[in-house]
Order: structure tokens, then C-alpha cells, then sequence
């Protein structure tokens, strides 16, 4: 029986970590050298409720430069992983989650109506 294929893609700010997830969940291998990405994907062969799952990880890039090509990995998306970082040292300086939205307008306004209301 074939693989069940879906396709999840990363988003957030630059530099926040989304290639290290993908690359330690996709190869188990953490890499040492920041390269920021542009558009990058990756596979992982999982297993879900005894059922062979081929995931295909998208990966986008987080700098400004690239808003207006980061809704070009949108079509036939099963998930979206929002990853935002956070300042656990000092937590006041995190601002709350509502005002992050307008970094994702892109993505919201591409779910309109769906997903958000």
C-alpha cells in the first residue's frame, strides 16, 4: 500500500530555529552552521496509528525580504507550524501573541476565510 503523503510548512521569524526542527526531525542530525534559508524541503518517513505517513516538510524563510514568495508554499498545505521565539530570560519583553499576528498577515489573509475568521 502506498505512503499516506502530506505536506507541513514552517513559518516564523528569521533565525528562530525552524530549519534545526525540520533537519533533527527529518535526519536526526542537529546542523552546526547557520545558513538562512530561502525555500528549502525535506521528507520524513513516520508512522501514524500503524499507517506509513511520507511528510513533506516545507520549509520558508523568515526575513521581511521574502513576504511576498512565502505564500507560493501555501497551496495544498495539510499543516502550517507557526514557530515564534521567545525570551525566557526576560519575558516582559516578549510581546503578547495577538501582536505577532501582523508578522503573518500573508498567511492569514491566504486563510481567510477558512481557517480564520
Amino acid at each position: 500500500m502506498a505512503a499516506i503523503r502530506k505536506k507541513l510548512v514552517i513559518v516564523g521569524d528569521g533565525a528562530c530555529g525552524k530549519t534545526c526542527l525540520l533537519i533533527v526531525f527529518s535526519k536526526d542530525q542537529f546542523p552546526e552552521v547557520y545558513v538562512p534559508t530561502v525555500f528549502e524541503n525535506y521528507i520524513a518517513d513516520i508512522e501514524v496509528d500503524s499507517k506509513q505517513v511520507e511528510l513533506a516538510l516545507w520549509d520558508t524563510a523568515g526575513q521581511e525580504d521574502y513576504d511576498r514568495l512565502r505564500p507560493l508554499s501555501y497551496p495544498d498545505t495539510d499543516v502550517i507550524l507557526m514557530h515564534v521565539l521567545f525570551d525566557a530570560i526576560d519575558p516582559s519583553s516578549n510581546p503578547p501573541f495577538v501582536e505577532l499576528l501582523p508578522n503573518f498577515s500573508n498567511l492569514i489573509s491566504h486563510w481567510k476565510g477558512i481557517y480564520f475568521q
